[in-house]
């Protein structure tokens, strides 16, 4: 038989555990915010928020009651969820909702400040190799030309040879 202080320690306990899913909540509204996002990311939103409502609710049963739960901690859950959204509920969402919006300008800044530079590299880099393109493109042509030449001595050379060998045997021929 449970005391009513143990009863009573178990329900503070799951309070406390409903003021988390309630922060854990508004996190996830301040997240996910007022825009319609597809179907899968809310989704996976949503599996996440109650992945972590679950670890929550977990952590406070087996810490507190060794894994007893009974219609008081559900209660206590319900509770302390209800008291904080209640209370401090949309005081927190806007701070969620300012602190999200100033990581996420902070990131973009942050991002353009170490991004920038590697483009620039980058269209350095680009810009190098077209020209590169462009004065080897030329040296393509003279080398296409140069690798032909050979086949083109022995085309020349078997064309002009009967031409040639009769030549050389008309000198032979009439001295």
């Amino acid at each position: 038989m449970e005391t009513v202080q143990f009863q009573s320690y178990v329900f503070s306990y799951s309070v406390y555990g409903g003021i988390l899913i309630g922060i854990l909540y508004d996190i996830y509204r301040a997240i996910k915010g007022r825009k319609r996002s597809e179907r899968l990311v809310t989704s996976l939103w949503d599996v996440l928020f109650l992945f972590s409502v679950f670890i929550v609710i977990i952590w406070a049963v087996f810490s507190s009651s060794y894994g007893d739960i009974r219609a008081y901690v559900l209660i206590g859950f319900v509770v302390g969820f209800y008291l904080f959204e209640k209370l401090l509920g949309r005081i927190v969402v806007g701070i969620f909702c300012f602190l999200y919006r100033s990581i996420g300008s902070f990131l973009k800044k942050t991002n353009f400040i170490l991004v920038f530079p590697i483009k620039l590299l980058c269209s350095f880099l680009y810009t190098c190799y077209k020209s590169a393109v462009l004065i080897l493109g030329k040296g393509k042509i003279r080398l296409r030309k140069v690798r032909k030449l050979p086949k083109q001595v022995i085309y020349d050379y078997k064309k002009y040879y009967n031409l040639i060998v009769k030549r050389k045997s008309k000198k032979d021929h009439g001295n």
